[in-house]
């Protein structure tokens, strides 16, 4: 399993509960609950998300995010199905890209 550290303090997340990661401009960072914190309390804009990118409220927009898709997907005004598929599926790459780089190391820990 690789270490995941937290982007702002340096210091090791253990589990995927410890873990947030967040949307800042182009790029997803791993913090840890404190710094998470901090950071927004300092920054919040149009090019920083304000809700964790994992966690059960993110798994909830991913679902509907799908369902979104499969809507814009059938629809039949095509000048507006390109742009929202486009915008809807950096939405659901966003969330794997998450996964795939930071909660897949990490254990789960069960209270």
């Amino acid at each position: 399993m690789r270490k995941v550290y937290c982007q702002k303090c340096r210091k090791q997340i253990e589990s995927r509960k410890e873990l947030y990661t967040m949307q800042i401009f182009f790029s997803i960072g791993a913090f840890c609950g404190s710094c998470y914190i901090e950071k927004i309390k300092s920054v919040s804009s149009l090019v920083v998300s304000n809700t964790p990118l994992n966690g059960r409220y993110a798994n909830f927009l991913t679902l509907m995010t799908l369902v979104g898709l499969i809507m814009v997907y059938f629809a039949e005004v095509a000048y507006i199905k390109i742009p929202l598929i486009v915008v809807l599926s950096l939405v659901l790459l966003m969330r794997a890209y998450s996964f795939i780089r930071f909660e897949r190391h990490l254990p789960r820990k069960r209270i």
